[in-house]
């Protein structure tokens, strides 16, 4: 699954066969804030949100800019991997 930085609707996009995932933005300063992850219903508890998490964190990573996960899951997935919580101070 592909995902893709979409800066003009603020949010990171992973479409599906069964609609987009996504993580919105908003920035404070130069520092990305990412509020809040949604997978679609029919992808629930599949592994999905965790791949989408993980693509919108390898990008951020990419692109040597600061953010932090305010959503809990990604909250909750970046505290799982030792190169996320140095990604973002966790």
């Amino acid at each position: 699954m592909t995902i893709a930085y979409d800066p003009e609707r603020n949010r990171f996009n992973m479409p599906t066969d069964a609609g987009d995932a996504y993580v919105t933005i908003r920035w404070d300063g130069d520092v990305m804030i990412l509020p809040h992850a949604e997978v679609p219903s029919a992808l629930r508890g599949t592994g999905a949100g965790a791949r989408l998490a993980t693509g919108v964190f390898e990008q951020i990573e990419a692109m040597g800019i600061k953010a932090r996960p305010t959503c809990p899951f990604l909250v909750k997935v970046a505290k799982s991997d030792p190169r996320w919580q140095d990604l973002f101070g966790l």
